[in-house]
């Protein structure tokens, strides 16, 4: 290996691992202000519960075994949290459209509100860290983003 293709890769190498630091920054500032977000949703829940409040806020209605794929959490968990949201009102059960047989877990009015309401804290925390970029900024950010989450 000749010289510059050992500087090449030891400059790619370190810059991968800044990629790591950062994108670890982000994951454990972003479970920080998830843990908070759901305390505020509901203190008595585990932040598990509010997961997937907010799965049903952003998609909609589902089955609970849709539920479960979708968070990757075994359907014992996911039923026993569906219980206790359903217990406080924030979850209800409703006939599948399409299937009479099943059943589709949908977000009270009350949860709705409740989803609302929490999602506001996390959301001005974003908004502070993204408010002073201008709109080129934000669009290349965004933009970078979702090539490395995979989304077109």
């Amino acid at each position: 290996m000749d010289n510059y293709t050992h500087n090449e890769d030891t400059a790619r190498t370190h810059l991968e691992i800044k990629l790591g630091e950062q994108l670890n920054a982000l994951i454990s500032a972003s479970h920080g202000l998830n843990v908070r977000t759901a305390a505020r949703f509901d203190i008595t829940l585990q932040p598990a519960a509010f997961l997937l409040v907010r799965w049903l806020f952003s998609f909609g209605p589902t089955s609970a075994t849709a539920l479960a794929e979708s968070t990757a959490m075994d359907r014992s968990s996911v039923s026993r949290l569906v219980n206790q949201l359903k217990g406080l009102g924030y979850v209800k059960s409703e006939p599948s459209p399409a299937d009479r047989r099943g059943v589709l877990l949908t977000l009270t009015k009350l949860g709705n509100q409740k989803t609302i309401d929490a999602l506001k804290e996390k959301e001005s925390a974003f908004y502070d860290r993204i408010s002073k970029w201008d709109d080129s900024k934000l669009e290349k950010f965004i933009e970078m983003l979702s090539d490395f989450n995979g989304y077109e």
